[in-house]
């Protein structure tokens, strides 16, 4: 599965699979940007979950708005 955060109100978005390390999603963040602030965890979802449990919402780095979390299965897309 594939966790994706996504912002409504720009083109701010950042995904990777629900079970990435926690140290490859801070890479990915540090390099390609941008930079969201999540929650302590071992994985991506860990990350998530901490940052919503609390705070409630992520925002987006770029405009402040809350973003929309999405979870989809590597085979929709197109992933094997």
């Amino acid at each position: 599965m594939v966790i994706e955060l996504r912002c409504p109100s720009c083109a701010c978005h950042l995904s990777a699979a629900r079970d990435t390390p926690a140290e490859e999603v801070l890479d990915l963040m540090t390099e390609s940007g941008p930079w969201f602030a999540l929650g302590r965890g071992r994985t991506f979802e860990d990350m998530v979950n901490a940052a919503l449990a609390a705070r409630g919402r992520i925002y987006c780095p770029e405009c402040r708005g809350d973003v929309s979390v999405y979870e989809e299965s590597a085979e929709l897309l197109g992933a094997t």
